[in-house]
């Protein structure tokens, strides 16, 4: 049975999204203008000119808030069921415990309570090499790239406000029914 690794935010869940909401929110609020400096950024730390303390205290007031109430990106649930009697799910994420037991409790919502969790995973490529991976969903175009350099198919799960990456086996999926259709299609 081949394996597929999936990262969680931006991924199984909208919490890159949500987090897009809540940072322009603590912009406004904090620095009364607008710091962004590269919204084209998948996270908040690169997208704005905050000091280190300003990212820290802005994770500490809003990351528990976020992780909670983000939702499943949409369809994640049906085509993880649909999937789960062909591949093998693991996940590979840099959640540190935290975060990561809070992902544990809603994917047991949608049948995946049991599924195996790699967390404080900060470079991801040896692990999936280790687990022998032949898929990983992520939405971080450094990390497709460097599994598809080594051998791995990386769905890029892009999000709208990034650049497509057009590499050799980095598949470019904008939603869950593209990945299905690709999997199902290609294997």
């Amino acid at each position: 049975m081949k394996k597929i690794a999936l990262d969680l935010d931006g991924v199984v869940f909208d919490s890159e999204n949500l987090y897009r909401v809540y940072t322009e929110i603590y912009d406004v609020d904090k620095n009364g203008k607008d710091t962004i400096i590269d919204n084209s950024q998948r996270t908040f730390q690169k997208r704005y000119d905050w000091t280190e303390e300003e990212s820290k205290e802005f994770y500490d007031a809003n990351a528990e808030k976020v992780l909670r109430t983000a939702n499943f990106m949409t369809g994640v649930d049906i085509v993880l069921n649909k999937l789960k009697d062909n591949y093998e799910f693991i996940v590979v994420t840099s959640r540190n415990d935290f975060e990561t037991e809070i992902a544990k409790e809603k994917l047991k919502t949608i049948g995946f309570g049991n599924i195996k969790i790699y967390n404080n995973e900060h470079h991801k490529i040896e692990k999936l090499l280790e687990e022998h991976v032949d898929y990983m969903i992520d939405d971080d175009n450094i990390i497709c790239i460097n599994a598809a350099d080594n051998g791995i198919c990386a769905l890029y799960f892009k999000n709208n406000a990034s650049n497509k990456v057009n590499k050799e086996n980095v598949i470019n999926v904008n939603n869950w029914g593209e990945i299905y259709k690709y999997l199902m299609l290609n294997n």
